[in-house]
Parts: structure tokens; sequence; C-alpha cells
């Protein structure tokens, strides 16, 4: 009976470590999970490479499957997570893309997906479904094997969005984020939401003073200050001072974009640009942004234009002018 009763214990236990051998990986799996959908369950996120597409594969090394596309990042950067998991060392994503529009200059803002009347566009909605797949590779699901994977696909706290854009985003950012002083950034903001977004502000960005730290010189009674001189380091002038501003010759109309029309946004971009010599834009930028894609189909618009230069004394010279590009449905 002594044996009997041993024989069952021994079972039991052995029966306990297989037991034990299976939960504690589903236990550990669900751990995982909790810390997942805590740190970031319907919260906002820019994806690296603003990759454009309803789906997304990535290795374990955080590269894409498929050929990348990269897109617009005011339609294909910032998504919002809705449902967050893991499945066989896979990680698994279902996201809604936000595309952003500056409204009465607040900065970039998620834009309704809803046609005139208010009624729910599906079409809209289902362009906008992102789903993710990451491989966490063969080793053990810990919540830092799934943190460091979600850091290969947002950006993160380590990121500067200013260097990421193109370049004819960058003054405009670098503006808005306090980092440049292009006076001619004017309509550049971001919304304080947009700035809350993990790798949109870095911490060694640090804002560049405008203003000399001492005290302002004491303009004397009767004097003028002296004259702005109207041609920079580059030898690119402004119109006056005997500056004529160059004369649209041929201009295209730029395209609208797919998510634009289907909410029916529309707006004006405006840009600057140096007109060279020969009549040609160059260092084109973004001074007064819209989004939805529009800001990039207006620069692609505003490269095929041509100029009758500018000129100073009778000789065509490189004149900064700013341009502006409506969108219009109607």
């Amino acid at each position: 009976m002594h044996k009997h009763w041993l024989t069952r214990a021994l079972a039991g236990t052995a029966l306990g470590f297989v037991c034990a051998a299976i939960a504690c990986p589903a236990r550990a799996a669900d751990q995982v999970e909790q810390h997942l959908r805590d740190q970031y369950l319907s919260k906002t996120f820019l994806l690296r490479g603003f990759y454009s597409g309803n789906s997304l594969h990535f290795d374990s090394a955080g590269t894409l499957r498929e050929d990348p596309t990269p897109g617009d990042w005011t339609v294909d950067g910032a998504v919002q997570v809705n449902e967050i998991s893991i499945s066989r060392s896979r990680l698994l994503i279902r996201a809604s893309r936000e595309h952003l529009g500056w409204i009465q200059g607040s900065g970039p803002t998620d834009l309704h997906d809803q046609l005139g009347k208010g009624k729910p566009d599906k079409d809209e909605k289902k362009s906008r479904t992102l789903q993710i797949e990451a491989d966490l590779g063969p080793g053990g699901i810990t919540a830092e094997v799934a943190d460091a994977a979600l850091q290969r696909i947002f950006l993160n706290s380590n990121d500067h969005f200013a260097d990421l854009v193109p370049d004819y985003w960058k003054p405009c950012i670098r503006a808005a984020l306090g980092i440049g002083n292009d006076a001619n950034m004017h309509g550049c903001r971001l919304s304080p939401d947009f700035l809350a977004i993990p790798g949109v502000a870095h911490a060694s960005d640090s804002p560049v003073r405008t203003e000399p730290e001492t005290a302002p010189k004491i303009q004397q009674l009767g004097t003028r200050p002296p004259p702005t001189p109207p041609v920079d380091e580059n030898g690119v002038y402004r119109v006056g001072h005997g500056v004529s501003p160059p004369r649209v010759l041929s201009q295209s109309d730029p395209e609208f974009t797919e998510e634009a029309r289907k909410v029916k946004f529309q707006g004006t971009v405006v840009i600057w640009t140096v007109v060279d010599k020969n009549g040609i834009p160059t260092h084109i930028r973004i001074s007064n942004p819209i989004g939805c894609g529009l800001d990039a189909k207006a620069v692609q618009a505003v490269q095929t234009w041509r100029f009758r230069p500018g000129e100073k004394d009778g000789e065509p010279v490189a004149v900064a002018i700013a341009v502006e590009v409506d969108f219009h449905l109607y």
C-alpha cells in the first residue's frame, strides 16, 4: 500500500511538472501581451520609413519582407494601434492610419473619415486599415524582445523626426520644433498631440534663440536701422531694392491625393523657392503646409514650373519668392 501511494505521488509530481512546463510560457505570453496593451494600445506612433500599403511584414531584424514603398508622412506616417497580440512568436498589430491635415493653423490633425453629409465612408475606413506582423525570433517571448521589435517598426525617443522627412519638409519641421531660424516658415506649427508622439521631439533639440540674451540696444531718436541686405551670402536676392520678381512662363496643375479627395479636403500650400538665373525653381521648401499628401504634390508641380528670371540692373539673378499652390475640388 505504501508503494502504491508513493507511485501515485511521483506520478502527480511529474504531471505537475508537465503542466507547469506548458502553462508557464502561456502565462508569460499573457503577461507580455498585457505589457504591450498598456504601452501601445490606443496610442499614436510614427511608422519608420512611412511605408504605404495595408499590410506590412517584418522579419526578426526589422526588415520588410516585401519591397518597401515609402509614402508621404502626412498620410502614411502616423498610425493608431487598435489591437496588439502575440501568436506563435509573431507580433500582430491592427492599426488605423491617421491622415493628417492642417486645420486653421493648428498643426497636423487627423481628418475625419466622413463625407460631406456626415455619413461614414466605408471605403475611407478600409483604406486606413493597416495590419503589421513582425517575427520575434526563436528566443523566448519577453517584454524586452517585443519592445525591441516595436522600436524597429515605430520611431522612438532616440529618433529625430526632423531628419527623417524629405528635404523640402526639413526647414518647416525644424521651425515647428523651435530648432530652426528660417523666418519664412511662418505657417509651420505642430499640435501638442503630435509633439507627444515618440520620435517627434528629441531630448537634444534645444530651441534656437532669435534674440540675444543681453538687453537690446536702444536706437537713438532720429536714426534709422541699417537696411537689410537685398542679397544673402549665397547670392540669392529678394524682390525690391531694384530687383524685379520672376514671372511664371509655364505651370502645371498639381494632382489631388486620393486621401484628400475622399474627405473633400482642400486648401492652399505656400512654397518658398529660389528661381535661378535660368528661370528654374530650386531649393523648394514648404512654408505653409496643409497636409493630407497635398504638400508633396505641390512640390512636384512647382518643380516643373518655368519662370522668366528676376533681374537686377538688367541682368538675370537668382531670386527667392513665395508661390501659392491651390487645391480646390470645385
